[in-house]
């Protein structure tokens, strides 16, 4: 998370290290600590780029990805017209193709690698 104020929010910081190492004692510190970020100047204003084709793509994707959300998935999913949507429903997982061992997702991916041909519709596996 990026926080404003760099070394005079330092209070804030510590407080969420002791806060991590006691829940994740391995990596909670770490990913609680300052980084060089919380000094960057704001970035500029932009305008969001703009995803609108019918590339074919199979995007994979579970419901509780709490990386890459679910919600940013079918959004991504609706602008490319002509992807296909690959749910794993009921899972929290980020790593989902050939990592999380989910035969119905990995024999999926599996088929449209070996062929370059996508789903039918958007098929969903559940836990």
């Amino acid at each position: 998370m990026r926080r404003r104020g760099g070394p005079a929010r330092k209070g804030a910081y510590w407080r969420d290290i002791e806060r991590g190492r006691a829940r994740h004692p391995l990596f909670g510190p770490l990913t609680n600590n300052i980084s060089p970020c919380a000094f960057w100047p704001d970035p500029p204003r932009e305008s969001p780029t703009r995803i609108a084709n019918a590339s074919s793509a199979l995007i994979v994707s579970a419901t509780g990805d709490t990386a890459t959300t679910y919600r940013g998935s079918r959004a991504m999913h609706r602008l490319l017209t002509g992807s296909r949507l690959l749910t794993l429903d009921g899972v929290i997982a980020h790593g989902v193709y050939g990592e999380y061992g989910d035969a119905c997702v990995d024999g999926t991916v599996n088929a449209y690698l070996a062929s370059g041909r996508l789903p039918a519709g958007d098929p969903t596996c559940r836990k």
